[in-house]
């Protein structure tokens, strides 16, 4: 069953930013436990287990038409979702997407997608295969290595939206969780994704937050067809949230 770290708080990541910029001071977010990075467009939070909203979510974002184009079908139970949504593990993480752009905050409160972010026993057996195939050297010392999948929930008319918000909340889910495994450095915190080489909205989401495709390769070793795969490239996600940060508060500095 998948899980998430719920009951942890999220961090705020520290930004080297050259001399003479200062961030500004951020107002306070209007629910506990959510983490916004200036200049994003999302703000991300974990899914809170006793809210029927978040279970809701949960569910229309599963039952979306693209989720099920490129997910496989869960067959989850109400007790299934909540299980999901509270369970704690040390390597799986599951946070609920905001959109931070609304000063309203009931929009603000509505969840507008998720981002998975997880190692399990079947995520081992990826990371040898990417291994043997040369897209990723051997460890030489001990490492975190973790999948990393998305969705969007659908708007009410069926269509099914919010690329850059997706990328905007997946590349704040990064930094938190590098420094919710508490590992020395980026190096030793491997994430990586496949995508169906026909999801093109998956592809520009991931390109967009940091990480950079690396070839093609079976999702599990019985899988009928090759899909991509990416990895996080840590330099480049880190200059993309410091350019956003950093255009967020030039036009403070200049006046």
């Amino acid at each position: 069953m998948p899980c998430c770290m719920f009951n942890r708080p999220l961090h705020h990541q520290p930004f080297s930013l050259p001399e003479g910029f200062t961030l500004p001071e951020q107002p306070a977010e209007p629910f506990e436990n959510v983490y916004h990075t200036p200049g994003e467009a999302a703000a991300i939070r974990f899914f809170e287990p006793s809210s029927e909203e978040d279970l809701q979510a949960m569910r229309e974002i599963l039952k979306g038409k693209q989720s099920r184009k490129w997910m496989d079908d869960p067959h989850m139970s109400q007790s299934d979702y909540r299980d999901w949504a509270g369970t704690e593990s040390d390597t799986s993480f599951l946070f609920a997407v905001l959109d931070a752009r609304s000063t309203d905050p009931e929009e603000i409160r509505h969840v507008e997608g998720f981002i998975y972010i997880y190692s399990e026993r079947e995520e081992k057996f990826r990371v040898r295969r990417m291994e043997r195939q040369g897209y990723l050297a051997p460890a030489s010392k001990p490492r975190y290595a973790l999948e990393v999948s998305f969705a969007v929930r659908p708007r009410t008319d069926g269509s099914q939206s919010g690329s850059g918000l997706m990328s905007s909340s997946l590349r704040q889910c990064c930094l938190q969780v590098q420094m919710l495994l508490k590992s020395p450095d980026r190096a030793a915190t491997v994430l990586f994704a496949f995508v169906h080489p026909d999801n093109f909205p998956a592809q520009r989401t991931l390109e967009s937050s940091g990480f950079l495709k690396q070839g093609s390769m079976l999702y599990d070793w019985d899988s009928p067809d090759a899909t991509l795969l990416y990895l996080l490239d840590w330099p480049t996600l880190e200059a993309k949230v410091r350019d956003k940060v950093l255009r967020s508060i030039q036009p403070q500095e200049g006046g």
